[in-house]
């Protein structure tokens, strides 16, 4: 009798263990109603800067550094002359000439020259003579990375089709330095529900 009831309690154990199991869930913190608000149906240039993911790298949060190009008031730049100084990248350029053609303007200064270009508002922005563009970090976010992520890389300055890869190959990549996020390469998109959908990493001549 002793034996049947050992065996039964046994028994009894081992399923409501299984059924623990089972109805096992796990809760996660809400998304904040004001980030949601922020990222919701939005893309942004961005840098990687870095992430927190399980061992075997499928899920993870990453973190970005939000950022926009920095832009100058259309009557000011068309204002310029020799002699001003405009702030680039927080570094004061000293203008010694100016010339204007149909692209924008050029200003020639003692150790380099800066491109002024109107952008689709009107505003302008400026391009170095290496190529290099001016941004302004907005805002730092961390983001979970769900099973929806695409990576896409667009790198390949050969390839009109972008790779569509996915986290594990994203983070891979950037544990063995292969990628060189930057304003310059990084856009992310989020969907309606401020969900980050996609990175897709572009080419530039830093990457």
């Amino acid at each position: 009798m002793k034996k049947r009831i050992c065996a039964f309690i046994m028994t009894l154990t081992l399923a409501l263990s299984l059924a623990a199991a089972v109805s096992a869930q796990t809760v996660e913190p809400v998304m904040p109603d004001i980030l949601r608000d922020t990222l919701a149906g939005k893309t942004f240039i961005a840098r990687m800067e870095g992430f927190a993911s399980d061992e075997a790298m499928e899920k993870a949060t990453l973190y970005f550094q939000i950022c926009e190009q920095e832009t100058y008031p259309a009557g000011q730049v068309e204002s310029l002359a020799a002699g001003d100084t405009i702030m680039v990248g927080g570094d004061e350029f000293v203008i010694k000439s100016v010339e204007k053609d149909e692209t924008g303007y050029t200003l020639t200064g003692e150790w380099y020259t800066v491109y002024l270009y109107q952008n689709d508002a009107g505003a302008y922005y400026a391009v170095s003579d290496t190529e290099h563009r001016f941004y302004k970090n907005v805002f730092g976010i961390e983001v979970r990375a769900t099973d929806s992520f695409v990576f896409l890389d667009k790198s390949d300055p050969e390839t009109q089709t972008p790779k569509e890869l996915t986290l594990n190959d994203l983070l891979t990549r950037y544990i063995n330095e292969e990628i060189n996020s930057s304003p310059d390469n990084t856009v992310i998109a989020f969907d309606e529900n401020g969900v980050l959908s996609t990175m897709t990493y572009n080419y530039s001549p830093w990457n």
